[in-house]
């Protein structure tokens, strides 16, 4: 079983101590200001602000955030308008990526009681990995390998192959995956908002 002491020492950066009881429920005043400066003020708190001050859209809801006018003006010319998603979704970014052995020693039966929050406080991945079937943990693998199962799964009837695309990716990149899709003929374009409203 994988502790919360043991999810601690997998990068040398701490983790935020949230949990979906301790985050702020308000939209504003003392809870969110709260809020900022455990992100703000922590290990990553250069980076984030680095990246809370450039021009750029929300990579949770994509609203300009600093559009031509910077960092906390939004496209409507209002100041300090960065939410919590917004800075939740940088943080996220900017953690540094998943060791290599994390999954050779946590099964796939530990992951899934993670929560969201804790799942994501793992860092992001920057190698390909894959459950193989019968096994209990994924695998790391090559690229090449990747390349090819993507090759494979693209061969099939259009009926067969299916995308599943994230909000936290750009408007560009959505539009290219429906358009690559359509051209290999399938309509089987799911993205995580189509799923959020089953649940």
């Amino acid at each position: 079983m994988m502790d919360k002491d043991n999810l601690h020492n997998i990068h040398s950066l701490p983790l935020l101590e949230e949990t979906n009881e301790n985050m702020p429920e308000f939209g504003g005043g003392l809870p969110i200001i709260k809020y900022w400066a455990n992100h703000t003020l922590s290990p990553e708190g250069p980076k984030l602000w680095k990246t809370l001050l450039h021009k750029s859209a929300c990579l949770s809801c994509a609203w300009g955030t600093g559009g031509q006018k910077g960092g906390f003006t939004n496209e409507e010319g209002e100041k300090l308008q960065r939410c919590m998603k917004s800075v939740e979704a940088i943080s996220a970014e900017i953690k540094p990526p998943v060791p290599s052995h994390f999954f050779e020693q946590h099964s796939i039966n530990e992951l899934q009681k993670l929560t969201s929050l804790e799942a994501d406080g793992l860092g992001r991945l920057s190698f390909p990995v894959i459950l193989r079937q019968g096994k209990s943990h994924y695998e790391r693998i090559s690229w090449d390998e990747i390349y090819e199962i993507a090759l494979s799964a693209f061969r099939k009837t259009p009926e067969r192959v299916a995308s599943y695309s994230s909000g936290r990716s750009s408007n560009e990149a959505a539009f290219l995956l429906q358009l690559m899709m359509r051209s290999l003929g399938s309509n089987n374009l799911a993205d995580c908002s189509d799923l959020d409203r089953l649940f």
